[in-house]
């Protein structure tokens, strides 16, 4: 059974009037089940540098919301900055690591309780203030689902001294920072050594060879492709190399082999609450049978596999 979208309720956040608004947060938007706001570490900046700010959503309990690849059901939340004044650029959002549930059969990526999604801005003209205008689309589920539609706004100032910091927010955001999956394999103690694209019969899976793996060898692997994208709770399995652990992950019909070349693919590899993050691209040689070569290339943990691309199917 899965939980049902309640379609004409959607929660109009678009008051405002909840309690304990000030210059570093937004009033709060919806009731119960959820609601949310905006926060940033100071309403003031100094030149084009990053200024750290969050979208913190809070959620009654026994909800559910969802991260970026929600699973077999539900909706990730979208964030809409385009009316917002003198940004440089999108502003780059951070993914917490998200909880893997199951419920009713169906294998979720979620959040409970509470999340912040952390958020870098920068100024396009930093001698002007930043006009932040969010629209805020996420779905809340638990026996039902619940859409739900947010606004915020908010107002940013040059700085004319050094800017004052709200302690509270600062932390808050600095503390979801450091949920989010990391690229470093010495921060996250997992390290990716070899990728390679196995035909698997008809079809075409990933083998990751990957060292660091607690005991129980059962991460959670999330693949982003150019127009698919896959999770799964794979057992890994010896690799030739000692103490290096070979995870399978099926990507689908092997006529995607010849595709996939040049392609950038975002690997998340989440095992006992460490999370590894990398963007590896499919190597252009090598497109026998034997396999596809994949390489690790450094990037921003924003960067999507592919610009301009939509998963065309999700298989868990």
């Amino acid at each position: 059974m899965k939980a049902r979208l309640v379609p004409l309720v959607v929660a109009l956040a678009l008051l405002s009037g909840a309690a304990n608004a000030d210059e570093t947060s937004t009033p709060w938007t919806g009731e119960s089940p959820a609601k949310s706001r905006l926060i940033v570490e100071s309403y003031e900046f100094v030149g084009i540098g990053n200024l750290k700010a969050g979208v913190q959503i809070k959620l009654a309990p026994g909800w559910e919301t969802y991260w970026r690849m929600p699973g077999t059901s539900g909706m990730p939340p979208r964030f809409d900055w385009s009316g917002s004044v003198n940004l440089a650029d999108e502003p780059e959002l951070l993914w917490p690591t998200p909880r893997r549930a199951v419920a009713y059969s169906q294998s979720l990526n979620v959040y409970r309780d509470e999340v912040v999604f952390p958020l870098n801005l920068r100024a396009r003209d930093p001698s002007k203030p930043i006009e932040l205008h969010l629209k805020l689309a996420y779905a809340v589920c638990r026996d039902v689902c619940v859409p739900v539609l947010a606004e915020h706004h908010m107002t940013l100032s040059p700085a004319q001294g050094e800017p004052g910091i709200d302690a509270e927010n600062a932390a808050l955001i600095s503390a979801y920072t450091g949920r989010t999956p990391t690229p470093d394999p010495e921060t996250s103690g997992l390290s990716i050594r070899r990728v390679r694209a196995q035909r698997d019969g008809r079809n075409l899976a990933l083998d990751i060879e990957m060292t660091g793996l607690s005991e129980r060898r059962r991460p959670v692997v999330f693949i982003e492709g150019p127009d698919f994208v896959r999770a799964g709770d794979a057992q890994a399995r010896p690799s030739d190399e000692r103490g290096t652990w070979t995870v399978r992950v099926g990507l689908g019909p092997a006529t995607q082999a010849n595709t996939l070349a040049g392609r950038r693919i975002r690997i998340t590899v989440i095992d006992e609450g460490r999370a590894l993050e990398q963007i590896w691209v499919v190597g252009a040689s090598g497109s026998s049978t034997a396999g596809l070569g994949l390489t690790p290339v450094s990037h921003r943990l924003l960067d999507p596999p592919e610009p301009g691309t939509d998963a065309l199917f999700s298989l868990e």
